[in-house]
C-alpha cells in the first residue's frame, strides 16, 4: 500500500464531510492546487479523520478550499474519492506547509488515513484565466464535474480553439476551467479542460448544435493534442475560511 507522504499537509487540513462552512474560494480565476485520488476501503474512518481535523483550532487558521468528491466514474481507474486542495496563490501553499509541518493533529489525520485509504494518484494544477460559463456554479455538494486530461503539444494552438468552441456552446448550466498540469510522473497529460454544471441533465445536455461544434473542436485540435483520462466527479463537501 503506498502511504500518504507529509506533502498531504498541503490539503489535510481543512476537509471534512459535514457540509459545513462551505465558500467559493475557487471560483476565482487565481486558482493553484493539488489532486489527491485514492481508493477507500474504510468511508468511516474516512470520515471520522477529516471532522477531528477540521473541527481543531489549527485547521481554521489554513488559506486553502478543498473539495471532496465521490468518483462516478473513471473507467478501470481504482481511486474511488478525489480531494482537491485549492489556493488562491503560491505563497498560500507555503503558508499552509508551515502551519503544519510537524503538527499532533497532522499526524493524527495521516494515521487515520492511511488506515482507511490508499493514495493512488496525485498531481498540481493551475488555471491558465481561461474559463466560460456560469460563475455561480462552484464547488458544493452535489455539483458534477466532468474532468478531461490532455497532452498539448502545441497550447498556443489549442487554448484559442477551446475558447471558440466554448464561446459557441456557451450556457448559463454548466462552467468550464482549463489547467494547467505538473508533477504528473510519467502520465503524459499538460492539461485538463473541467466542465461542471449542478445536475447530470445539465452536464450532459441532448444539443446537436452542441455535438457539431465539439466535432469541429476534435477535429481542430487533432493534430495537436491527445485524450489521456476521462473522470467523473460529484462533491461531497466543500470547506473554507
Amino acid at each position: 500500500m503506498k502511504q500518504l507522504p507529509s506533502l498531504l499537509s498541503v490539503f489535510a487540513l481543512i476537509f471534512a464531510i459535514n457540509l459545513a462552512n462551505a465558500d467559493d474560494h475557487s471560483s476565482s480565476d487565481n486558482i493553484y492546487g493539488f489532486v489527491y485520488n485514492f481508493n477507500v476501503s474504510n468511508p468511516a474512518g474516512v470520515v471520522e479523520a477529516l471532522t477531528e481535523y477540521w473541527s481543531s483550532p489549527l485547521a481554521k487558521k489554513n488559506p486553502a478550499t478543498v473539495i471532496l468528491r465521490q468518483i462516478v466514474s473513471n473507467g478501470d481507474d481504482p481511486a474511488t474519492h478525489s480531494l482537491a486542495v485549492v489556493y488562491s496563490s503560491m505563497a498560500e501553499i507555503d503558508e499552509t506547509n508551515a502551519l503544519n509541518n510537524g503538527t499532533q493533529e497532522m499526524q493524527n489525520f495521516l494515521a487515520k488515513m492511511n488506515a482507511s485509504a490508499t493514495l493512488t494518484s496525485e498531481g498540481m494544477f493551475a488555471s491558465i484565466g481561461v474559463t466560460s460559463g456560469n460563475p455561480t456554479i462552484v464547488p458544493a455538494p452535489g455539483r458534477y464535474t466532468i474532468a478531461t486530461s490532455l497532452a498539448v503539444s502545441d497550447p498556443a494552438a489549442y487554448v484559442p480553439a477551446w475558447q471558440k468552441y466554448t464561446a459557441a456552446v456557451k450556457s448559463d448550466s454548466t462552467a468550464t476551467n482549463l489547467f494547467a498540469l505538473n508533477g504528473m510522473g510519467k502520465e503524459p497529460s499538460t492539461h485538463v479542460v473541467t466542465v461542471s454544471a449542478n445536475s447530470m441533465a445539465e452536464l450532459f445536455p441532448q444539443d446537436p448544435k452542441m455535438q457539431a461544434e465539439l466535432n469541429a473542436l476534435m477535429a481542430e485540435v487533432k493534430d495537436i493534442r491527445t485524450i489521456e483520462n476521462r473522470v467523473l466527479y460529484v462533491d461531497l463537501a466543500v470547506f473554507g475560511n
